[in-house]
């Protein structure tokens, strides 16, 4: 099995962002890649640690903190489409913020993760 990397947050943005910044991008991020192991096994938000654990796994990632499993449980909510009530698609995005990815259904069918990419501090 190969290690994947997406680089960290750090390197994303201007030198003296606050580490906190960078964490939740780097959680959101990295929660993507569990998320969508989760996805090709079926499972969804309510799957277990040890579902997590072996998406993980699989994935070439270690085990995530509790954080981190909120976040990825967090990706795998019901996904917002177009056809959602614009109230519906603001709650999904806001109360995202600032460390959770959302799934989302393009007009394909195909899904995506919407990540928060934090521009302030």
């Amino acid at each position: 099995m190969s290690s994947i990397s997406i680089g960290t947050a750090r390197h994303f943005h201007p030198r003296g962002t606050p580490g906190d910044v960078c964490r939740d991008h780097n959680r959101a991020a990295l929660a993507t890649v569990v998320a969508a192991e989760a996805r090709r096994r079926g499972y969804g938000p309510d799957l277990s640690d040890e579902q997590i654990d072996e998406c993980a796994a699989l994935a070439g990632r270690k085990a995530p903190s509790p954080t981190s499993r909120e976040a990825i449980r967090a990706a795998l909510a019901p996904p917002i489409t177009a056809d959602d009530a614009p109230e519906a698609v603001a709650a999904a995005v806001f109360g995202a913020l600032p460390s959770h990815p959302v799934r989302v259904v393009g007009h394909d069918g195909r899904e995506f993760f919407l990540v928060p990419l934090p521009v302030t501090a």
